[in-house]
């Protein structure tokens, strides 16, 4: 199988607008999710700089050679071809996640669970004005995690606003977004519906698919001329590595991915932080104990938002790349398994 997608990843030497299309960057993380779950079948992505016949036909030249390779991913430019590596991202200075945000409301999709709660209260450590905070239901998730105390925390320092709003639905993320004239936006909502991908179904992908990739979309639209002071996407780990059972959900993570890469390249801020385990919330500690998240490797809730307010320094940085929040012992055991991802190593802090 050989996924061909025009200007959904970015090249070593891109300095332009050569990846900025996202249409069909969630392929990229269904396809990563097929290597895992069919392993008898070879899938091969590459992205081009354009749809032109020369670069398909390069393209597919160089799938055929390189068989036996072990590149899975390459992004092609011209004749030249760029493949798939992690690499240390260093923190940002602390100044700098402390910069004092523009004051204003920022608004949270998914912003009642443990995540988007303590993203709001960085948010407003850093600054902001309120939040107003939506998910589907319009209420708050998983007390059993304290999210009920953090909420309530969250109301004694500052103006809260708690909206029902499902934001894969264009009319709903409409009236969300234009109730006020938002200073930034989290993109923190999502859903699982885990399925082996002989059995997943065109609903299971949607169910998935609608909260994350489409209601981006739809923030993403509604945005497009309101200057922003910060617009991050909460996307997952699944994205790069695939996970067994979730080709739908690393399909609708990897195109927010895409997504927040071609907001940058066309002068947009953008950002996308893919998300693992966290200790006390998300859908990790839902999932696993805490014996389990601890072997996993399971960053803390403040690490976490540490590590959100870096990635929103960086939305505006064309260069800039996804990043994600992996622990030092997982990449470790990456580049033991996948020596393809050699260059690896632990983030340096700063």
């Amino acid at each position: 199988v050989i996924l061909l997608t025009c200007g959904t990843q970015a090249g070593a030497s891109d300095a332009s607008s050569a990846a900025s299309c996202a249409a069909h960057g969630g392929a990229w993380g269904f396809a990563r999710v097929m290597r895992i779950e069919y392993t008898d079948v070879r899938t091969d992505s590459a992205d081009l700089r354009t749809a032109s016949t020369t670069d398909a036909t390069l393209a597919l030249s160089a799938a055929a050679l390189l068989g036996g390779a072990t590149e899975g991913e390459l992004v092609w430019r011209g004749e030249a071809s760029f493949a798939s590596r992690l690499r240390p991202c260093c923190a940002a200075s602390v100044s700098d996640r402390h910069r004092t945000l523009m004051p204003g409301v920022y608004a949270i999709t998914g912003g009642l669970g443990g995540l988007g709660l303590r993203a709001a209260a960085m948010l407003v450590e850093r600054g902001a004005a309120g939040v107003a905070l939506s998910s589907r239901g319009g209420r708050v998730m998983h007390s059993e995690q304290g999210a009920g105390a953090r909420f309530a925390s969250l109301c004694a320092l500052t103006r809260v606003r708690v909206t029902a709003s499902d934001v894969g639905d264009a009319a709903d993320a409409s009236a969300l977004l234009a109730a006020f004239v938002p200073a930034g936006v989290l993109h923190a909502a999502g859903v699982l519906r885990d399925k082996m991908l002989r059995s997943m179904l065109e609903s299971d992908l949607y169910f998935a698919f609608a909260p994350k990739a489409l209601a981006a979309s739809h923030v993403h639209s509604i945005t497009a001329r309101v200057p922003l002071e910060a617009l991050g996407f909460f996307s997952a780990a699944a994205a790069t590595f695939g996970i067994f059972g979730q080709g739908n959900y690393a399909a609708a993570n990897s195109y927010l991915d895409a997504l927040a890469l071609s907001r940058r390249f066309v002068g947009v801020l953008g950002s996308s932080l893919q998300i693992g385990a966290v200790s006390g919330a998300g859908m990790g500690a839902t999932t696993f104990d805490k014996e389990q998240l601890e072997n996993m490797g399971a960053i803390s809730l403040d690490e976490f938002a540490a590590h959100l307010s870096s990635s929103l320094g960086r939305a505006r940085a064309i260069g800039e790349r996804t990043q994600a929040l992996i622990a030092p012992s997982l990449l470790e055991y990456i580049g033991m398994v996948v020596p393809a991802l050699s260059e690896t190593g632990a983030p340096t802090k700063g």
